[in-house]
């Protein structure tokens, strides 16, 4: 869990997206090392960003089986953007398995996109 990379301001539906409003935390030990003097988000944080977002939204604990479609189109910086959308769409949500479409974005500007499959993790429950 990245408790100090990021904070989920709100959670909202948008039509048959999740929409979680993020603030990235300029001083999160992840910049430390990536890098000083200059932070740079790394991209398998925003992952396991958007996978915590998903477990948020289903309630359940994942593991993330397969990366269909992975793509940063944005170099993301907590200085210039320390506020984000995190866009999430299920396009399957059974007992076993999780698909989802997700984005990281800001209004209509696209940063990072994700396409991924997750396992549901037994009895591991988000309360």
């Amino acid at each position: 869990m990245l408790s100090d990379y990021y904070t989920v301001n709100s959670q909202r539906a948008d039509g048959d997206t999740t929409v979680f409003e993020v603030s990235l935390n300029p001083a999160s030990v992840v910049y430390g090392g990536h890098f000083p003097g200059m932070p740079v988000a790394p991209g398998v944080c925003n992952i396991q960003m958007i996978k915590e977002c998903v477990e948020r939204l289903t309630g359940r604990r994942l593991r993330m089986s397969y990366l269909a479609q992975c793509k940063l189109t944005t170099l993301l910086t907590p200085q210039q953007h320390p506020g984000l959308q995190v866009r999430i769409r299920l396009l399957e949500n059974s007992d076993t398995m999780v698909r989802a479409q997700t984005l990281i974005g800001q209004g209509e500007a696209t940063y990072f996109t994700l396409k991924f499959d997750a396992k549901v993790q037994p009895q591991n429950r988000i309360e």
